[in-house]
């Protein structure tokens, strides 16, 4: 049975609420309002620390055990990269600073016609003579063509081994810039090329025996006959463009200096050079 609540127990339980409601009402309000004001703050920002790496384990054998290393990135390839066409060609790379190619003379015009289908053109030839070179080549000479790209600017030398009197093909059916070119290659290293439409001399006068750039040419100052009645002996050419002496060669060095324009250039004298 429920106790039975007499008057004076009742006056007790309204005291008790009233004071509840009356003094400690404001504490009440208090805290509900920080109730209130702790519900409508942002919650805390959360930091999240990445896990640490496990460290990699390298087992006796030296294989890594654990976390792979991350690769380092490929770096981006050269577009002027010619090792793939060389392959391509079927050719073998010179081991030389510019990229350079190995060709057989026989697939010389060939491998040049592929190219020029690629887009590339002729910028020049030379001729090289290895007669005393120190180190051991194929070959005594060699003509070295200077292939190039406009486009996308690759470059790529050709370079052919040959005997001393043995014959190249031309690249003038290829690219006619190979005209002068390789009459340059003839007239100073001696190098014959079949299928050139004007195989003749282009720097040297015609009775010149020998080729200038051989090394086997004898060496030694002798008076140059220019094709014009003009001589130049080496020893008067130096002094007049270093200014020594005027007057003495048709490259004088005193016409930079303002003197000796009314003179003409000296002619070879009679029965030649004294």
């Amino acid at each position: 049975m429920d106790p039975v609540i007499g008057k004076d127990d009742e006056k007790k339980v309204i005291s008790e609420a009233g004071r509840l409601t009356g003094r400690n009402a404001e504490t009440l309000s208090s805290q509900a309002q920080l109730q209130k004001t702790v519900v409508r703050s942002d919650p805390p920002a959360i930091l999240v620390t990445p896990n640490p790496a496990p460290p990699v384990q390298v087992t006796d054998s030296g294989a890594a055990v654990g976390r792979m290393p991350v690769p380092a990135p490929t770096p981006p390839a050269d577009p002027r990269d010619v090792t793939g066409l060389i392959a391509e060609l079927g050719l073998t790379e010179d081991d030389m600073a510019e990229p350079t190619a190995l060709v057989p003379p026989e697939r010389l015009r060939e491998v040049a016609e592929a190219l020029k289908a690629r887009g590339f053109m002729l910028m020049d030839s030379v001729g090289l003579d290895y007669l005393t070179y120190t180190q051991p080549r194929p070959k005594r000479f060699a003509v070295l063509h200077n292939i190039y790209h406009p486009r996308d600017h690759r470059r790529l030398f050709l370079r052919v081994w040959l005997d001393d009197g043995e014959a190249l093909d031309s690249l003038y059916p290829v690219w006619k810039s190979a005209n002068y070119l390789e009459r340059e290659v003839y007239d100073l290293m001696g190098v014959d090329f079949i299928g050139h439409p004007d195989m003749r001399k282009v720097l040297t006068p015609d009775d010149l025996e020998g080729h200038p750039l051989r090394k086997d040419f004898p060496l030694g100052e002798t008076p140059t006959l220019f094709r014009d009645g003009r001589f130049l002996d080496p020893a008067a050419f130096r002094a007049g463009v270093t200014g020594q002496q005027s007057g003495l060669t048709g490259y004088r060095g005193e016409l930079r200096r303002g003197r000796g324009e009314d003179r003409l250039p000296p002619v070879m004298p009679e029965g030649g050079p004294k």
